[in-house]
């Protein structure tokens, strides 16, 4: 059961993060779509409404300024626990190419890393996904930064660094959007 709610967390990053390039390839369900976006400073909340059905997420995207790669993706919106109750998922895209054995930990400040399973690789890059937990949650709120600390080979890591401003205020919108039946 928590593999079919993380198979659906990767279905949503997957589609609130997709780019407009992508939505417009498809000029059919463009024209049913509507997409908005609100930014809360280093973050952004992002609905998708295709007619009755809204979904929800906020985002941020981290880049490398040199390259234009995308480093990051984290999304984080709602899905069903096993008893049906709504619960947080954070989604965690890497590029390809990074070291798949030492997986990935996200930690928010100076506070103790959490371990995130790579668990699939897609065309857009490889992903994590975990339920947050309401304590996790307060960090993310009352943090400054959280690291992502990915493997790039055997010997060395690197960190990737997620502002939390704004936060707070986007996930209080995500919360306030699932709560109008999302």
């Amino acid at each position: 059961m928590t593999r079919l709610l993380l198979t659906a967390a990767f279905a949503v990053a997957t589609a609130m993060t997709a780019s407009p390039a992508t939505f417009a390839q498809d000029t059919s369900n463009a024209e049913r779509s509507e997409v908005t976006t609100e930014r809360f400073r280093d973050w952004a909340l992002r609905c998708q409404s295709e007619g009755d059905r809204r979904q929800c997420s906020i985002f941020q995207r981290l880049v490398v300024q040199e390259t234009n790669q995308v480093a990051l993706n984290l999304v984080i919106g709602f899905g069903q626990d096993v008893e049906g109750k709504q619960v947080p998922i954070a989604v965690f895209t890497f590029p390809l190419g990074i070291y798949l054995p030492a997986g990935a930990a996200i930690r928010v400040d100076e506070g103790e890393p959490l371990r995130l399973e790579i668990e699939r690789c897609i065309n857009r890059g490889c992903q994590s996904a975990v339920a947050l937990e309401p304590a996790q949650l307060e960090a993310f709120k009352a943090g400054r930064e959280a690291i992502v600390t990915i493997g790039q080979d055997r010997e060395q890591a690197v960190d990737l660094r997620v502002s939390l401003s704004g936060f707070s205020a986007a996930y209080d919108a995500l919360t306030a959007a699932d709560a109008r039946g999302n």
